[in-house]
């Protein structure tokens, strides 16, 4: 999601008692592995529904950094089982692929990409030819999925009142979409672009892609207009308006879910106002 006020800062200083839970964790996933193998954990504070760490084994046979996600939230929509096909079939150098997933649990484990968040380097290495570009290149490479990411479909799942809702419109579902792809979820390596959490991958316009990325950044909303031209290959005002319509009020729906289930961070706040105000603009 936009993560409005996210900070990004590791914490190293773990509880001993938390580091000794995320061993038993990580070893009922890997019972190969040994606890004494597993230091330098750290928390990733990037996620809202799921706890990041990041550790490094240290074994016989070799060393290396993983990243291990604990599911803490559990969301709609999401369904563990179509994610570990989903990775199965991920291409190479577009995401990384978990080494151990569980898909009771949603917990896996992911080797450590080596690079920098996009949303920490974009303004002083990239410009918006840059995020179209990977967008483009992104679609071009997605395999077909069945699963459509339905608007209406979701507000049901969030338990949003019709009531409550804005005029929505429909959305012809044109191809496989990453349906979260904030700049958060974008990693800059030496070898491109990778992109991770893929739980909301499914059926949807490409713009709405272009739409998350863009305004995840906080980037001027009528640079939008151009670049949906050059994404999709002719002007088509209307349905932009409606992808960036749809996408705060997913924006505001799924925060507004997190709130009501007790989830009451000062991100997720400040994401429900903001995108109450920006919907309030159409």
């Amino acid at each position: 999601m936009l993560k409005v006020i996210l900070d990004m800062q590791l914490d190293v200083n773990l509880p001993p008692q938390l580091v000794t839970d995320l061993k038993a964790h990580i070893f009922s996933l890997m019972p190969s592995w040994k606890s004494s193998e597993l230091k330098n954990f750290e928390y990733l504070s990037g996620g809202f529904s799921n706890e990041n760490y990041s550790f490094c084994r240290i074994a016989d046979e070799g060393s290396g950094n993983f990243v291990f996600r604990l599911p803490k939230v559990q969301q709609p929509f999401i369904h563990r089982g179509l994610e570990l096909q989903w990775y199965k079939g991920l291409p190479d150098r577009v995401g990384v692929k978990p080494i151990v997933f569980d898909v009771n649990s949603g917990a896996m484990i992911t080797p450590l990409l080596n690079g920098q968040i996009l949303a920490e380097v974009y303004f002083d290495d990239f410009d918006a030819q840059d995020l179209l570009d990977y967008v483009k290149d992104l679609h071009q490479r997605l395999p077909n999925v069945t699963r459509e990411y339905n608007m209406f479909e979701l507000a049901a799942l969030y338990g949003i009142d019709s009531d409550d809702s804005p005029a929505l419109e429909s959305i012809q579902m044109y191809q496989t979409c990453h349906n979260d792809l904030n700049p958060w979820n974008i990693i800059v390596t030496i070898d491109g672009w990778r992109t991770i959490d893929w739980e909301f991958v499914g059926l949807n316009d490409p713009l709405f892609d272009l739409v998350a990325l863009h305004q995840g950044l906080g980037l001027p909303a009528s640079e939008l207009i151009e670049l949906s031209v050059q994404l999709i290959g002719h002007a088509a005002p209307r349905r932009l308006l409606k992808v960036e319509k749809t996408f705060w009020y997913r924006e505001c729906a799924w925060a507004n879910f997190q709130m009501r289930a007790g989830n009451m961070r000062e991100e997720i706040v400040a994401q429900y106002n903001y995108s109450r105000a920006k919907l309030a603009e159409f």
